[in-house]
């Protein structure tokens, strides 16, 4: 008998879960679905469509006996990663794919998905993402993902774009057959929403030293995310002589300077990566329009409530401030706000609720 539970959870460890997030977008996901379903053990697709269209989704799954597919219906919250956790939890398989509706795999890596996972004691895997690919080619961009990780070993914190936190070694897929296009053609709608959640976007001195070491990580994809270690340690060190020598204070508002140097060289970053060396100068422009958006956010009514949500978002995490890791949670805003439109309005409106009202927020 002990054998026999033995060599099931062995068994298991080796199946992989697709995690597909979809809204109002039926023929992409199922188009999704069809490129996966003869790669994966399992697809796990979080809806937050109106009920119409999750209906059809329900429907094509039984007319195609899609065997492998399980849906899950969530309240919009304008974009994914504020579900992420919630989602993570429906997996039933110790390994996970992550894919966008607008992206594809490509045939090499899904034909070897399960031989990297088998053949590897890794947390996780950073892919290779080709962006504002069209059919005629790919473009000059692009980054480093993760994207295929054991899911007892990461977490997310539901801020946007974000890279998952890793408990563990990283391997970087650097075989040029594995990569990820993001699709130009399937591209959804959610750019409106992201630009909405950029009034959290404020940061603290200790936000800030957090997302710069985040940005670095995401452009060197360490095999370990370590803070502490010579390179998170060095950077570190030196923010906190800056802090020091400016007698600037954690908690404190980083100044326009520190805002307008931050957005320069993520711009500069973006430029040169593209192959724009005309950037050195171009990237001016976008730290000065970045600038000018926070000090639009600063004055704006409620600024200060928006700064105070900013800090505790750096700190716990969308979904940690709001409990979104729990599934009680999320069932519990499904009932109680299931009937509203959705999307950013409404996560704005939870973040509110729960810096206005504290722990008891949902009663």
């Amino acid at each position: 008998m002990l054998y026999l539970i033995s060599y099931q959870v062995i068994f298991l460890t080796g199946k992989l879960s697709a995690l597909i997030f979809t809204r109002n977008a039926f023929q992409k996901s199922i188009s999704l679905v069809d490129d996966l379903y003869g790669y994966v053990d399992e697809i796990v697709i979080i809806d937050s469509s109106d009920a119409k269209t999750y209906s059809e989704l329900l429907k094509e799954k039984a007319k195609r006996r899609l065997e492998k597919l399980r849906t899950f219906h969530a309240v919009a919250l304008g974009y994914p990663d504020p579900l992420r956790m919630y989602a993570l939890g429906k997996c039933r398989n110790r390994w996970v794919l992550l894919v966008d509706t607008d992206e594809r795999i490509s045939a090499s890596l899904k034909k070897d998905l399960h031989k990297l996972i088998e053949e590897s004691d890794v947390a996780a895997f950073s892919i290779r993402r080709y962006e504002n690919v069209w059919k005629g080619g790919k473009g000059a961009y692009t980054n480093w993902q993760t994207r295929l990780f054991r899911k007892d070993k990461i977490s997310f914190r539901g801020i946007i774009h974000e890279e998952p936190i890793v408990r563990g070694a990283t391997s970087k897929l650097d075989n040029s057959d594995y990569f990820i296009d993001h699709v130009n053609s399937l591209r959804s709608g959610t750019s409106r929403e992201y630009g909405v959640m950029e009034r959290f976007l404020r940061m603290s001195y200790r936000s800030f030293n957090d997302r710069l070491i985040d940005h670095f990580y995401k452009v060197t994809v360490p095999s370990r995310q370590n803070r502490a270690g010579s390179f998170g340690g060095s950077l570190r060190a030196l923010l906190l002589l800056y802090e020091k020598l400016g007698n600037k204070k954690p908690d404190q508002e980083i100044s326009d300077f520190d805002y307008f140097a931050f957005y320069y060289l993520y711009a500069l970053a973006t430029n040169l990566k593209e192959h724009r060396p005309s950037g050195i100068i171009t990237s001016f422009g976008d730290g000065k329009t970045r600038l000018g958006m926070i000090k639009k956010w600063q004055n704006a009514p409620g600024g200060d409530t928006d700064f105070g949500i900013s800090k505790e978002i750096y700190r716990k995490g969308i979904i940690g401030f709001l409990g979104l890791d729990s599934q009680r949670t999320v069932q519990r805003i499904n009932e109680r706000f299931g009937r509203e439109r959705g999307g950013v309005e409404l996560l704005i409106k939870l973040l509110k609720l729960r810096y206005e009202k504290g722990e008891r927020w949902l009663d």
